[in-house]
């Protein structure tokens, strides 16, 4: 049961609006995620990270190596 309004008590100008049904397509949150997904989600994540690692590091180094030739030759 929910309660909907502004003050409570005496001095509120409407009465109180109690909802006994949820709203129209309410779910309630979820139980807790398996262990099992719980780890392979942990792993999927760590996989991800170092593919990222493997490729954004040796691109952000050849940029800068780029960026500093190009100082370099400038006449």
């Amino acid at each position: 049961m929910v309660w909907i309004g502004g003050r409570r008590g005496r001095g509120s100008l409407s009465p109180r609006l109690i909802l006994h049904d949820p709203p129209p397509g309410y779910r309630p949150p979820r139980r807790r995620i398996p262990d099992k997904e719980r780890l392979r989600r942990a792993r999927q994540d760590w996989i991800l990270e170092h593919v990222l690692a493997v490729i954004l590091v040796p691109l952000a180094v050849a940029l800068v190596v780029i960026i500093v030739l190009m100082i370099a030759t400038h006449n």
